[in-house]
């Protein structure tokens, strides 16, 4: 006689699923029982000066505090849930495809072009992101590109055109778990020592670069549409 399927876990798997289902993984509290979602106003206040500066300027309202994490309930607890965010294809437009290979909106306008080494690294001296034509966006998408990483000094740029490039260019990733500055500026979080040592005893120190280095990064490797570009704005130079 064939077996019969039942659709039907045993009692221990399912003891397991409700446990990790309760979990609590993300928030402001290291006490498992009292995570807080929402903002969090005790790091609002220790943002580092030049970021609430920039914050001000720009109109970014952090008087709830910093930063806004997500409501457990919305979090991915399963590799299932996981595969289910943005799992699904999006229009997108290559912008490096429409570029001049020659690259001379871009490389015209700037003061001086510098590759730091042969093939990795180049600095565009002398233009402003913010004021970048969509023809220099379509060029300098196709640098990144070719060299890897491209650096712009002394930049007077608005978190808000931070993000308006980024769209520019594709979908802003929005890590499901990552702290933010706000659900209005989903995609744009703050990095820096003193948090992430307190917060989650994690080193960001030259002593400690291997941490440090992985602090940084992008994990949602498993979407359709994989980040392709990533922006990294100093807000202070250590």
């Amino acid at each position: 006689m064939a077996p019969t399927a039942v659709n039907q876990e045993p009692q221990e798997l399912q003891e397991t699923i409700k446990k990790l289902a309760a979990l609590k993984p993300i928030g402001h509290s290291k006490n498992k029982n009292g995570v807080v979602t929402g903002f969090d106003p005790k790091w609002g206040e220790r943002l580092p000066p030049t970021t609430k500066e920039r914050f001000a300027k720009y109109g970014i309202d952090i008087s709830q505090g910093y930063p806004y994490v997500p409501v457990n309930e919305k979090v991915p607890k399963f590799v299932d849930e996981v595969y289910a965010i943005r799992n699904e294809e999006y229009p997108f437009i290559e912008r490096g495809k429409n570029a001049d290979p020659e690259k001379k909106s871009l490389f015209d306008a700037a003061t001086d072009v510098i590759h730091l080494t042969p093939y990795i690294g180049t600095e565009i001296v002398g233009l402003q992101l913010s004021e970048l034509t969509d023809q220099q966006k379509d060029e300098l998408a196709l640098l990144i590109a070719e060299r890897v990483v491209v650096f712009f000094k002394d930049q007077d740029l608005s978190p808000q055109k931070q993000l308006e490039l980024g769209h520019y260019w594709g979908q802003v990733e929005v890590h499901p778990q990552a702290a933010r500055v706000g659900p209005d500026y989903d995609g744009l979080t703050v990095i820096w020592q003193e948090q992430q040592r307190e917060r989650w005893g994690i080193p960001l120190t030259f002593k400690h670069s291997k941490l440090g280095n992985s602090q940084w990064h992008s994990d949602l490797v498993h979407e359709k549409q994989t980040a392709g570009i990533t922006h990294l704005h100093l807000d202070a130079i250590p």
